[in-house]
């Protein structure tokens, strides 16, 4: 059976701009969550020269709500990134509610896990997608659901962003627009 094949061009142009997106949150303490996450992220220098010198476009959709934790975590870390070159690279959001057909094409182990955020090169070829939460949280919930203790693995994912300041979702995301603004093998 083949799978319908989607046109994340016109997906992407359907989102909105992470700005316009954030100020349609109607809880104001979200809202706020996530304007001081974006506002607090720490990028090192060789990473604020990097996305400085990307000059090619970068079409980034991140699937998101913002009633999600893992949402307000990193959507604005992404965010924050763009914001180094603006004119290079391009967020938009979607809401997964409205995006069902979007959202099963990049289920997390079964499950409808977000944010996703899918990188696309400048003719919107798709590269990879990153998400729902950094890989040692991703290790750490699948050994809390194995072990039959997700709500350990939750304590521990909360002292893993608390120490690592989004650096991990720096480094991962980092990853991909590297190989997605590459020029050569």
């Amino acid at each position: 059976m083949a799978v319908e094949k989607i046109d994340l061009k016109s997906i992407w142009e359907s989102g909105q701009q992470y700005g316009a997106w954030l100020a349609t949150s109607d809880d104001d303490t979200k809202r706020d969550e996530m304007k001081r996450t974006g506002s607090g992220v720490e990028l090192p220098p060789e990473t604020v020269k990097f996305l400085k010198n990307i000059t090619r476009p970068v079409h980034m959709l991140a699937i998101a709500e913002d009633w999600c934790g893992d949402v307000r975590r990193n959507v604005p870390v992404v965010a924050r990134m763009c914001a180094e070159n603006a004119s290079m690279l391009r967020l938009r959001v979607v809401d997964k509610e409205t995006k069902p057909h979007l959202m099963v094409r990049y289920l997390t182990n079964a499950a409808e896990a977000i944010p996703i955020v899918i990188f696309l090169t400048d003719n919107f070829v798709e590269i990879g997608n990153w998400g729902p939460r950094p890989s040692e949280c991703k290790r750490l919930i699948a050994r809390g659901k194995a072990a039959g203790n997700t709500d350990s693995a939750y304590e521990k994912i909360h002292a893993f962003y608390a120490a690592d300041k989004h650096q991990s979702t720096v480094k991962e995301v980092r990853s991909l627009l590297e190989i997605t603004t590459a020029v050569d093998v």
